[in-house]
């Protein structure tokens, strides 16, 4: 028996942003996708000031928690987090097969400040609801096309006999809304139940290049270069890594007095490329997205000097890719783009011209699931 991910799903760094709150319960799904024995959970704040306390925790198969398990830390119902830190919590003895849902119930009485914040818009796998009040009933929604946010449960992990292979959908907000990421995990179950995990490792505003800017408190929720995601997916030990990058690299420095003296060519963001795939040789075989179509004005497109130097950058990178790349490259722009790459086709966008929907989720999931059977040994 041994203790393997079965769920992560990566926490943005809201210290700039805080969400301040006298009371609190949340509600996280997560659907899981091997056989085990017993789970655990991983708690972070690693970004917050101050120390984070639970007064309850519980897990339960029924998203009413009719009846429910108490997850504790060391022994103690009442679960704090210091700053700067994560816990791994107690196991909790629970059956898994693949395809279960679970759900994760966190309730604070105490006035205080969250930093570590995830986020899905895909409710299919993931699901979350945060309520300003503690014991209350709270109500996940389906809806696919908004936000559903959490505070600080990152990883969950499972006791099992056979580990699953993992594969980690690295990279910007295209990874993080879950659209790919849920949709690969429900066409894997489908086809190898308990085979395959899927690991969202997705940061909101993430670039291929630099760091978050620093100039405006949204901006620095943006996380680390996407590097240091990638470090991190292959210390976790993951199997195959598809980087969906290079979007804010050329959406940025048109919003951040920062980011514009970061201006990149399209040889910048291939030499990254390049860097990766060399870097993860000998861990996990790596995958990587042609960028996207964009527009940014929403109705009232912006054309300025740099935004078609970047649309320019963004033809001239996807091409470098199709040269280079063929075997390990999933053509997002070609698959989503209209004739000319230039934009989205309306029935893959989500409607702000520069996010794909679930649709074009599944477009990309499919595509990766094809590629996935032949580089994990199907």
């Amino acid at each position: 028996m041994e203790w393997s991910t079965v769920w992560l799903h990566e926490c943005s760094n809201f210290s700039a942003l805080p969400f301040k709150m006298n009371e609190l319960t949340e509600i996280v799904q997560m659907t899981l996708n091997e056989n085990g024995e017993a789970l655990r959970f991983e708690l972070t704040n690693l970004y917050g000031k101050q120390d984070i306390l639970f007064d309850e925790i519980n897990l339960s198969t029924d998203k009413e928690f009719h009846v429910k398990q108490q997850i504790s830390f060391q022994r103690q119902r009442k679960v704090i987090i210091k700053h700067g830190s994560k816990v791994l919590t107690d196991p909790v003895q629970l059956k898994i097969i693949p395809g279960m849902k679970i759900f994760l119930q966190l309730i604070s009485k105490k006035p205080q400040e969250y930093m570590d914040f995830a986020s899905t818009y895909d409710t299919s796998e993931t699901n979350a609801i945060i309520v300003r009040k503690a014991d209350v009933k709270a109500k996940l929604s389906k809806n696919n096309s908004a936000r559903h946010g959490w505070f600080c449960l990152r990883r969950a992990e499972i006791l099992t006999r056979k580990r699953a292979k993992k594969i980690a959908i690295v990279g910007d907000s295209l990874a993080e809304m879950g659209y790919i990421s849920s949709e690969l995990a429900e066409v894997f179950r489908s086809d190898y139940p308990g085979e395959i995990t899927v690991l969202n490792y997705g940061v909101s505003g993430q670039r291929l290049l630099n760091n978050a800017p620093q100039d405006e408190p949204l901006f620095t929720t943006f996380g680390m270069k996407v590097r240091e995601n990638v470090k991190t997916a292959i210390d976790d030990g993951v199997d195959l890594i598809v980087i969906i990058s290079g979007l804010n690299d050329l959406v940025l420095p048109l919003f951040s007095k920062q980011a514009a003296n970061q201006v990149v060519n399209e040889y910048d963001l291939f030499d990254e490329i390049r860097y990766l795939i060399d870097f993860g040789r000998e861990s996990a075989k790596i995958i990587e997205c042609s960028i996207t179509p964009f527009e940014i004005g929403h109705g009232k497109e912006i054309h300025t000097k740099l935004m078609e130097q970047n649309i320019s950058t963004r033809l001239k990178f996807n091409k470098l890719l199709r040269k280079y790349c063929t075997n390990t490259l999933i053509d997002s722009a070609s698959l989503m783009g209209d004739i000319d790459q230039l934009r989205l086709q309306k029935k893959y966008d989500l409607g702000d011209h520069l996010h794909i929907n679930k649709e074009g989720g599944a477009m990309v999931a499919q595509e990766i699931f094809n590629k996935a059977q032949i580089w994990l040994d199907f």
